[in-house]
């Protein structure tokens, strides 16, 4: 294993190739992109810390975008798919991220049919809150928009409404979470349930 730095913006692979490593970012995030004909690409899935990124010998079904700098492990396919049989723990803990990353996906599609873009993007700042070091999200209104698949004027919507209550701050390129708990009185179910976390009371 290596420990490297991931830069925003870069692509680790793409959709259909196979990885030549395994990441395991510890600071940086990454992006499961979804990249679609017409040209938009959506976010599915938010690696951070406690995730893989990246397949043993098979083609990704999504492209590895870094949405934030950072630091992560990375260790060759070859090598780890040559160790992997003579490590069971590692397989056991695998397959309980694996199990988690499916729970989650499953209520993220629950989460976009049946709540609203203001509730969904509460559930994505929580998300992330959870995954970095910091209260600080680096992250433009165009981004945004297409991570979540919404409209930009959606999203500046949605901003602007959440700026008013006091709960975050939008600033050019960054959002500043300063009442996390007000966010959390916002969110839908859908968060607490994807993160196996019990709704505090009141």
């Amino acid at each position: 294993m290596e420990l490297v730095s991931l830069v925003k913006g870069e692509t680790l692979f793409r959709t259909g190739e196979v990885p030549a490593y395994v990441y395991y970012p510890v600071g940086a995030i990454v992006s499961m992109m979804n990249d679609m004909s017409d040209g938009y690409s959506v976010e599915t899935y938010m690696l951070s810390k406690s995730s893989t990124v990246g397949a043993l010998n098979a083609p990704s079904f999504y492209r590895a975008y870094v949405r934030n700098s950072g630091l992560a492990y990375r260790i060759p396919v070859r090598i780890l798919q040559r160790e992997y049989p003579f490590c069971p723990v590692y397989m056991q803990f695998a397959m309980a991220a694996m199990r988690r990353m499916v729970m989650q996906l499953a209520q993220s599609i629950a989460c976009g049919k049946h709540h609203s873009v203001e509730q969904q993007l509460i559930r994505w700042m929580l998300i992330t809150l959870d995954r970095i070091s910091t209260s600080k999200i680096a992250i433009t209104h165009k981004e945004l928009s297409g991570i979540l698949g919404f409209r930009r004027e959606a999203m500046t919507l949605s901003l602007k409404k959440l700026t008013g209550l006091g709960y975050i701050e939008s600033r050019r390129g960054e959002i500043e979470v300063i009442n996390r708990k007000g966010l959390e009185t916002l969110s839908c179910d859908c968060y607490w349930i994807g993160q196996e976390k019990p709704r505090p009371l009141g």
